[in-house]
């Protein structure tokens, strides 16, 4: 945990990794990399004979003493039993008399498996760089066996994950899922964007319908922390102007019925009152029995950004384009008026544009989009512009344009030499 804790507290965006054993990284790169510089130079540094002979023996004598230990005594040091091994599965239910025992033979059985095998490559190694101590390998014949050994071991290990049984025909990964007819319904839908909210599976926690279907749930590692909470605060209760402002069109039924949602609100609409919030606490509070066809709920930090006469009846706004980083809307309006997006606002990166002119935008009813529209006749677009992006494609590109410079420069002067 010290460990830990210094990279989580010191090393820029560390703590945004989901699960922190990824630094398990650097010793994956690191160990060969040591181990490549130590075999360099072993073979061609000015290192004397016996200087070379004591540390391989060293080398050998720990590396490999350890595999064997493991190997002969693989239960010297661990029990091979977890306190949830232990533990009944649940109420009433007993572990079979000698489970345990044999599934910590198993275990040991596999340490023990895979230690042999580690002291063989161990020794093998050994073997190759002792004869080119003794001059009877050359150099490039020992970088050989070692290569091979290295492939052996990567080979055999990686065959464990990614083998035979993992690969399946072109035709199941090109279609995961079989639409039913209730899908084949809704997609007969020819407007460009809605949700789809499937209660015939585990809504949050499943994937199936976003296949097929813009979904209000599905489930991802990284979630909005704001969607969670509306999910949680409202959707998971039921709360139909959530629903609707969220533009559901369609419910699926626990049974896999389609049914269409007639106060869905649509991509974008006009609102004719502002309901101005003290804080975040207060906007999702708010949610609760209002009515999103009439009403905004708007956080005072974004204030500045509404204005007061609203009376907006015979105003409106549709979607023309969707694109998953590009939204178009056209708008008419005979007043100033203030619109709300059924998108969700995240403004490190979308930036809105009316007439191609940049324009300020807001965030409403706690996680969607809300702006100010000027009256007449407008084109209004979303795009997604992330200037992290931008920065970290020019980091990429000048990285990879210095990378290949030097592989030019030192092919060259390897060639000419």
């Amino acid at each position: 945990m010290p460990l830990t804790d210094f990279f989580l507290d010191y090393f820029p965006a560390y703590n945004k990794f989901r699960a922190v054993s990824m630094i398990l990284v650097i010793a994956e790169f690191t160990f060969p990399l040591l181990a490549f510089i130590a075999l360099n130079r072993f073979i061609s540094s000015d290192v004397t004979e016996n200087k070379k002979r004591k540390s391989l023996q060293l080398a050998f004598y720990i590396t490999g003493g350890i595999a064997l230990l493991f190997a002969l005594m693989p239960s010297l040091f661990f029990d091979f039993l977890s306190e949830k091994d232990l533990t009944p599965l649940g109420q009433g239910i007993k572990i079979p008399n000698g489970f345990l025992d044999g599934l910590a033979s198993d275990r040991a059985g596999l340490l023990s498996a895979d230690a042999w095998r580690s002291f063989i490559f161990i020794a093998l190694t050994f073997g190759a760089l002792w004869m080119f101590l003794k001059n009877k390998l050359q150099s490039k014949y020992v970088i050989l066996i070692v290569g091979v050994l290295i492939m052996a071991d990567m080979w055999t290990v990686n065959k464990r994950y990614l083998n035979d049984d993992h690969f399946v025909r072109k035709s199941k990964v090109e279609r995961p899922y079989q639409a039913t007819s209730t899908d084949q319904q809704i997609l007969r839908d020819t407007d460009p964007n809605f949700r789809v909210y499937n209660q015939s599976v585990s809504t949050f926690n499943d994937a199936s319908t976003s296949y097929f279907h813009k979904s209000i749930g599905g489930y991802h590692g990284a979630k909005l922390k704001r969607y969670q909470e509306l999910i949680e605060n409202h959707i998971a209760k039921g709360n139909r102007a959530v629903l609707n402002m969220l533009n559901t069109k369609y419910f699926i039924t626990p049974k896999g019925q389609a049914q269409q949602n007639p106060a869905a609100m649509g991509n974008a609409w006009f609102v004719n009152t502002v309901n101005i919030v003290a804080n975040a606490d207060a906007e999702i509070a708010a949610l609760n029995g209002f009515n999103p066809a009439t009403t905004a709920i708007v956080d005072t930090r974004f204030s500045e950004q509404i204005i007061n006469d609203l009376d907006n009846t015979n105003a409106s706004i549709f979607l023309t384009e969707y694109k998953p980083n590009y939204l178009k809307y056209n708008s008419n309006s005979t007043i100033d008026g203030i619109a709300i997006f059924s998108e969700i606002y995240y403004d490190k990166g979308w930036n809105a544009y009316v007439d191609g002119e940049l324009s300020p935008h807001f965030r409403a009813n706690y996680v969607l989009r809300g702006m100010q529209i000027p009256k007449g006749n407008h084109s209004i677009e979303f795009k997604f512009e992330p200037s992290t992006y931008k920065t970290g494609e020019t980091i990429s590109l000048a990285s990879s344009i210095i990378l290949l410079l030097l592989l030019a420069f030192v092919s060259f002067k390897e060639i000419k030499s």
